[in-house]
């Protein structure tokens, strides 16, 4: 060996004064990432199956090539740019003849040391273009080119994936004057190479004339992670090394001690690897006294093998448990490290936290738990799951519990139990920094999405995205549902075979409740007609229809939830919109309410007044509540999707059958024995607009087919009972037909052609996007995945203050912004800032700050805010009111 490379340093100290050395030498840095690559690999049985998996190569030849590419991942700074980042050291190690016509500041700063290592390569080893004669030339086929896949995954470690195409674009050769630099530079790469063949490959029986297996989408994600940890120099952990090796044998040795030692105490204290539990079986998530019903007895008929299975089951009938199961039993086979469960809204997200802080441990030894959504570190219970693995593993090492995971949001699906919002799933097929690393996160996961029903057009673009990329990697995906209407389910069964289905031809076939699960070569369907002692208990709900001007409550349906509320009935009103819901709220406040309770729930307060609204709700009707007091609780579709409430009677605005389902989901939602006179069997009333088409609820919900026939079939029904589970497929299939029904009105197809454009759009946009996501690469934070994981028109964040001698008073009345540290106010900002609706913009008189919020100056008076500029009030009861001038109340009949 030469001494080239170890004239270039890989890291170097920021603190003069810390003890040890000032720098470390590249080579050192590599197989320190190397090394913390192959601990995890060794000590990871399921992420050695994903890599392997459907690749025609030993388990011992793959894990070669993974810790040869991975060595490679900082090949660009072996390049004089990167070295005269730090001159000083630069300067120490390189001879002195070369210390003449250094690079500028201008040209190290900028410098891309991931996208350089794959430039220089190519380049490096680029064939001699010959002229054929004819003067024009055909570049022949680069001798590494089945290489270039490996090494985009590795030099995009920094956060951003870069092609071979890509970087041969872009300006990454030394100036001809630098040709010095560039030669010495070059001498050391293929030195670096060659050495990095020594050591992984040629002991597996490899060489780099070899041709290595496909590259796994795992691989950036992996190498990432390995870098980040094996870049972390502690107490007793990759200390810095400046004294070259005299031999490739002492390099070998060296590589071993970080192995044994540091990298198994860095692999250790990150979280990454917990062990499973044996034995999967679902009535060890029941608890005692508990026995599997309906479908949970399926769990052990499902393959164990990598697929998609799609749970189509009634509100209420174990598909958690069913699937958590499944999951455990993928699991214990290797087919997967960990599991991640994601829901639609942050407070489903928040419910599933406190159901999987209680099953995490019958599933791993020592599990890392998280929580991943734009609001979770002010969530109590995950903030205590935090502290008590703090504690468990004491100040000098990373916490137990996602202390290290959770620092960062591109590390969140690093444990093995992460319980999200769906956004953080779709980020890892958007142009967001480091998603490759979520993208790993997700692969190496029983992906489980939960009220897969619940998500637009968008969405479902994106989401398809993930799946097709679990499939690539080999991994299993769980998707729960009450059910699905057949393009739907097409949609997602497709995107992950890779093949279409058209579920439309035989929906109406398919027994309920159902289990499907596809592969890429295979398809089963499991239900229980073979167990009849075991099918879904039969329920009704007593349907009826009331008709009022824009499906509004009126005074005589008002006046019929407090009589009902008298009888100590519990009752829920659902509207479609806030400030419908504010408007009845108020309403029934001026209604004699002696002896019950008013509450009111939506959207439109501070995370702060959110969360009381929501554990309020939650201890009043939740399945443990205090029932005594009769009470109303007027919501929107806050309530819709999986908070555990149970009501007696359900009041709710026409919205599409698969939402109303839902909605109906929650009452009698428990079995109870001192139900009210009159309220002993589910009963409901849905609210139905007077005349043609549906104005504001054609803008909420802009399918008309499908709320028309959602009418057509409530009308129908006169008043009689709906039985389930059967309504589920009748309905849901008959309602979401495609055809155009004979006797649709010409309004239904008007309405139908603004819908199907807006689908056409959305369907565009997540194209746009995921092709966005091959090329760019925004900021991971809040703001930009709000920006690209969401469609249509975004909420704005209003901050109302009052001014005082101590700075801006926020909502809370505590927190005075200027006296804040500059976290402490980002933390303050969060819960006190209020999202409204997109459209209220035209009412602002101000410019946002540079995180796009909106500051208004008010009073605070008897508990009310109120803005000095527009008529906006806030309180903690009702939440923000935006006033409508007197005429536009004599239009809209209701105040906003």
């Amino acid at each position: 060996m030469s001494d080239a490379i170890y004239r270039y340093w890989g890291k170097a100290r920021k603190d003069d004064n810390q003890q040890g050395d000032a720098y470390h030498l590249l080579p050192y840095h590599s197989l320190d990432v190397a090394a913390v690559a192959a601990c995890w690999w060794d000590n990871s049985p399921a992420l050695r199956h994903l890599f392997c998996q459907g690749r025609l190569a030993s388990e011992a030849q793959m894990r070669a090539w993974v810790l040869f590419f991975v060595a490679l991942h900082d090949l660009g700074k072996f390049d004089v740019r990167f070295q005269c980042k730090a001159p000083d050291l630069w300067l120490a190690l390189q001879p002195v003849a070369l210390h003449q016509n250094m690079p500028s500041v201008a040209e190290c700063q900028g410098f891309d040391h991931g996208a350089a290592g794959l430039y220089w390569f190519i380049n490096d080893h680029a064939p001699a273009v010959e002229d054929d004669g004819f003067g024009i030339s055909e570049p022949p086929t680069h001798p590494f080119a089945h290489w270039f896949p490996w090494l985009e995954a590795v030099t995009g470690h920094h956060g951003t994936l870069r092609t071979a195409a890509d970087v041969n674009a872009g300006n990454y050769r030394l100036p001809f004057d630098r040709q010095t630099f560039a030669a010495d530079d070059k001498e050391a790469r293929q030195q670096w190479l060659d050495t990095a063949a020594a050591l992984f490959l040629a002991p597996a029986g490899l060489s780099t004339a070899d041709t290595p297996p496909a590259c796994s989408l795992l691989l950036a994600g992996f190498c990432s992670v390995a870098d980040w940890l094996g870049s972390m120099l502690t107490e007793d952990t990759f200390h810095y090394c400046a004294a070259p090796c005299a031999s490739l044998d002492a390099l070998e040795q060296y590589f071993q001690q970080r192995y044994q030692h540091d990298a198994r105490l860095a692999v250790a204290r990150s979280g990454l690897l917990a062990k499973v539990k044996s034995q999967a079986a679902v009535g060890a998530l029941l608890g005692k006294g508990h026995s599997p019903r309906q479908l949970q007895l399926l769990v052990d008929s499902l393959p164990v093998s990598a697929g998609l299975t799609l749970i189509e089951a009634p509100t209420g009938s174990g598909k958690t448990e069913t699937a958590l199961a499944y999951a455990w039993r993928l699991l214990e086979a290797n087919l997967a490290d960990s599991i991640i469960f994601a829901l639609p809204t942050q407070a489903t997200a928040n419910a599933m936290l406190e159901r999987m802080e209680k099953l995490a441990p019958l599933l791993f030894d020592s599990p890392n738990l998280v929580l991943a959504h734009g609001n979770a570190r002010f969530n109590a219970l995950f903030q205590a799951i935090r502290q008590s693995g703090h504690n468990r593993q004491g100040v000098n090492a990373w916490s137990q519990c996602c202390d290290w995971i959770s620092q960062s949001r591109k590390r969140v699906f690093l444990g093995q139990i992460g319980v999200c919002t769906i956004d953080q799933v779709l980020a890892s097929a958007l142009p967001l920094r480091h998603r490759f690393v979520r993208g790993f996160g997700v692969g190496r996961s029983v992906l489980i999405v939960d009220e897969i029903h619940a998500y637009d057009r968008y969405m479902y673009g994106l989401l398809e995205a993930v799946l097709a990329d679990q499939a690539k990697i080999g991994s299993p995906v769980i998707l729960l549902s009450a059910t699905l209407p057949a393009q739907q389910k097409s949609l997602l069964l497709s995107a992950y075979r890779g093949t279409e289905f058209d579920e439309a031809q035989h929906a109406a076939l398919q027994p309920y409740p159902l289990i499907s699960w596809v592969s890429a070569s295979q398809r089963q369907s499991f239900d229980l007609t073979h167990l009849p002692d075991q099918q879904p208990p039969s329920f009704s709900v007593q349907l009826e229809s009331r008709y009022s001007e824009e499906a509004a409550p009126d005074e005589a349906l008002l006046d019929a939830l407090v009589a009902a509320a008298k009888q100590g009935a519990q009752v829920c009103l659902i509207c479609n919109r806030v400030d419908v819901a504010q408007h009845a709220y108020r309403q029934l406040q001026n209604r004699p309410t002696s002896g019950i309770e008013l509450q009111l729930f939506h959207a439109r307060y501070s995370l702060l007044d959110r969360r009381l609204k929501e554990n309020e709700a939650l201890r009043c009707f939740g399945r443990d509540g205090d029932r005594r007091p009769g009470r109303i609780l007027v919501a929107t579709q806050v309530v819709e999707q999986s908070l555990d409430l149970d009501f007696d009677w359900l009041v709710t605005q026409l919205c599409p059958v698969d939402l109303l389902f839902q909605r109906l989901g929650r009452l009698h939602r428990h079995p109870r024995a001192d139900r009210p006179a009159g309220f002993e069997a589910p009963r409901a009333t849905v609210l139905l607009p007077k005349g043609q088409g549906y104005g504001v609820l054609g803008k909420i919900y802009g399918h008309t087919r499908v709320m028309w026939r959602t009418q057509q079939r409530l009308e129908a029904l006169a008043g009689a009972e709906l039985r389930f589970p059967a309504a589920y497929r009748d309905w849901i299939e008959g309602v979401y037909q495609e055809q155009a029904d004979d006797d649709e009105p010409a309004w239904v197809e008007e309405g139908m052609s603004l819908f199907e454009q807006d689908v056409f759009t959305k369907q565009l946009k997540a194209r746009q996007m995921r092709r966005w996501a091959q090329q760019a690469s925004l900021s991971d934070n809040d703001a930009n995945e709000r920006a690209v994981t969401r469609d249509g028109a975004q909420s704005l964040s209003l901050v109302p203050y009052v001014q005082t001698a101590s700075g801006r008073l926020l909502l809370d009345g505590q927190s005075h912004y200027e006296q804040l540290g500059e976290y402490q106010q980002q933390e303050a900002l969060a819960v006190n800032q209020v999202n409204v609706p997109e459209s209220w913009r035209r009412w602002l008189q101000t410019e946002p700050d540079e995180y796009q919020r909106y500051w208004l100056e008010g009073t605070f008076n008897d508990g009310v805010w109120t803005c000095l500029s527009i008529d906006f009030r806030y309180s903690k009861e009702i939440g923000m009111v935006k006033t409508i001038p007197i005429k536009s109340q004599m239009t809209l009949g209701t105040s906003q």
